[in-house]
């Protein structure tokens, strides 16, 4: 079983796009020793989209690729992939892949955790888990509804995936390009209304009292940390920024 390891970085939904480069500046941040850290865990949605067999998709992830592979050398990247990024295991030979089929991803820790979030500049506020036997940790597009359910990964499948290649080739890549601009004026950082009940519920799913989960997706940057459940939504990088830093107590 892999583990969480002391001062490891965490990033969620930085959603990279023409427009938005933070993320880039954080590899460069890690590859040039500005920042250091023992293990990197990307929780999905990376990009706004990167799908290995849209080929329109690859030339922005190009350097990102480039730029995870030289980090991994020094670093372990761990890459749980989400609803823009998926079937990424090719792009990658020292990036460890983990799809929605082997999410939630399970870290041994039994330690008492702190998680920072923080910016390349500031250290913004600190979260305290006591007791904590292990750390779960998903995208957050796994319990869902079974047709959304069904939907999204027959969205995955390899061959439906070719020929929606073939179709965006011969539009002169008119689908990935009308995506991606949709992507550029989509609201990242609305609130979810009552998203506490809805934290207590996802935990519940994933039948593991006394664990930490940790979860992307909603971009709510939220924590449950009550009777044993211990949650967080984590905010999206695209927002501030921000990514977490884990301590080991």
């Amino acid at each position: 079983m892999l583990s969480l390891k002391n001062k490891a970085i965490i990033v969620a939904d930085a959603h990279e796009n023409s427009q938005r480069r933070g993320f880039y500046r954080l590899l460069e941040a890690l590859k040039n020793g500005e920042l250091d850290c023992p293990q990197l865990i990307l929780m999905g949605d990376i990009f706004d989209l990167l799908i290995y067999e849209i080929k329109a998709t690859h030339s922005f992830a190009k350097p990102y690729i480039k730029i995870l592979e030289d980090i991994s050398d020094k670093t372990e990247v761990l890459y749980l992939e989400g609803n823009h990024d998926f079937n990424l295991a090719n792009f990658f030979e020292k990036v460890k892949i983990f799809p929605i089929k082997n999410q939630a991803l399970t870290l041994s820790c039994e330690k008492n955790l702190k998680i920072t979030q923080k910016t390349l500049k500031q250290e913004l506020k600190s979260f305290e888990f006591k007791g904590v036997k292990g750390v779960k940790i998903a995208h957050g597009d796994i319990f869902l509804k079974p047709l959304l359910s069904f939907a999204l990964r027959s969205l995955r499948c390899h061959f439906l995936l070719l020929f929606l290649n073939f179709l965006d080739s011969i539009s002169k890549n008119f689908i990935s390009t009308k995506i991606k601009n949709k992507q550029l004026n989509k609201n990242l950082f609305y609130k979810i209304k009552d998203f506490c009940n809805i934290a207590k519920s996802r935990y519940d799913k994933y039948k593991c009292e006394n664990f930490l989960v940790l979860e992307g997706h909603y971009h709510q940057n939220f924590v449950l940390n009550e009777d044993g459940k211990y949650y967080m939504n984590l905010d999206s990088f695209a927002y501030k920024e921000s990514f977490f830093v884990v301590e080991l107590l």
